[in-house]
């Protein structure tokens, strides 16, 4: 897939667009007025791989939180996101925000658009522009929505422009994977900002993931997107991270980690494919993301060390009780199936030190 090539845009330590990687974004759960709670949140998520954090702002308590966040954490790319009240972005770009989420539909009048397009010019911070199939502008709710959401985000981007400001951001959000991808693509063809991805509204579960992953697939696959957000009903950040670094690493956009190959299994299966996963996903959890390996777990002969030849490691359960370790398709050893995520890890542990040691 061809990656298209936008305008730079720099968000705190990150550079958005152009070639620089597809960022991954969470938002927090957390009032941000509970400043400690808030920041429990973005170290959990920065654990998993975030690498922007968005906090909704809609009082006082939460430009007070913000400031703590900031003063703890100075280098964290973080995101203001403000509806109606426009004061309170005013006061979190003084507080040292990198970045003022706005949503067109939510904006109370042009004059404080433009005043607020001009504060943030001047001091160097991002306007992330994001239009809501929710919540449309009344002017534009007569006309088929992806059209809709599209002259929303151009109306503000020609009043920003106006404006001098270059530090733009677009997002254009829909619950439909369809609407979602119309409108993606209407702004790819139009402009040259970054982009920001994302399904809104997708839901909880196996139903938000998958709609998720489909709109966000698609969307990438054409290369559009600079950074994303997937939008999960969940208690914790943490899930939309680790599914949004699942779908950057199933199109081979991202690596981070250990990327796990295992077979569905059938009746020829040998021994617990499920548990050995599961084993060996706890056993290599202090250092998964020390480098970006393969591993392989597969049932039976069949599928490994043969189909799984590409793997750095593979484990291939086999009768009697056995196991076969290989490395890049050559076995290395054949183990009792009990030792099997002993000898699998320490294969893992041992290249880490490798890399360790060149560093």
């Amino acid at each position: 897939m061809k990656r298209r090539k936008t305008q730079e845009v720099p968000l705190g330590p990150l550079i958005v667009g152009g070639e620089h990687p597809i960022w991954v974004e969470a938002m927090g759960r957390k009032h941000p007025g509970d400043w400690k709670a808030c920041l429990g949140e973005i170290d959990q998520a920065f654990s998993r791989g975030c690498e922007i954090f968005r906090v909704a702002v809609f009082d006082e308590e939460g430009i007070a939180g913000l400031r703590e966040i900031r003063k703890k954490r100075q280098n964290l790319p973080l995101v203001a996101d403000i509806h109606f009240t426009m004061q309170l972005a005013f006061q979190a770009i003084e507080v040292g925000v990198d970045a003022i989420r706005i949503n067109p539909g939510t904006v109370p009048n042009q004059l404080v658009l433009e005043r607020l397009i001009e504060f943030a010019r001047d001091r160097g911070v991002v306007l992330r522009i994001g239009a809501n199939a929710g919540s449309l502008p009344h002017v534009f709710r007569g006309k088929e929505r992806s059209q809709a959401l599209f002259e929303s985000i151009a109306e503000c981007v020609n009043l920003a422009e106006k404006k001098g400001m270059k530090y733009l951001i677009l997002s254009a959000k829909s619950s439909s994977v369809e609407e979602t991808v119309t409108v993606y693509r209407k702004l790819h063809e139009n402009f040259s900002y970054p982009l920001h991805i994302g399904l809104t509204e997708a839901g909880s579960g196996l139903e938000g993931i998958v709609k998720s992953s489909v709109a966000l697939g698609i969307l990438l696959e054409e290369g559009i997107g600079d950074t994303l957000r997937v939008s999960l009903t969940s208690r914790s950040p943490v899930l939309e991270v680790e599914v949004g670094w699942e779908i950057l690493k199933a199109l081979g956009l991202r690596s981070r980690g250990v990327r796990i190959v295992s077979c569905p299994t059938c009746a020829r299966v040998r021994g617990d494919v499920v548990s050995f996963v599961r084993e060996f996903r706890k056993a290599i959890a202090p250092f998964e993301k020390a480098l970006g390996l393969t591993i392989a777990i597969m049932g039976c002969e069949v599928n490994g060390p043969g189909e799984a030849r590409e793997a750095d490691f593979g484990l291939a359960l086999s009768g009697g009780g056995k196991a076969v370790l290989f490395a890049r398709g050559e076995v290395v050893a054949v183990v009792s199936q009990k030792e099997g995520i002993d000898r699998l890890a320490s294969l893992v542990r041992e290249r880490v030190k490798g890399e360790e040691k060149t560093t």
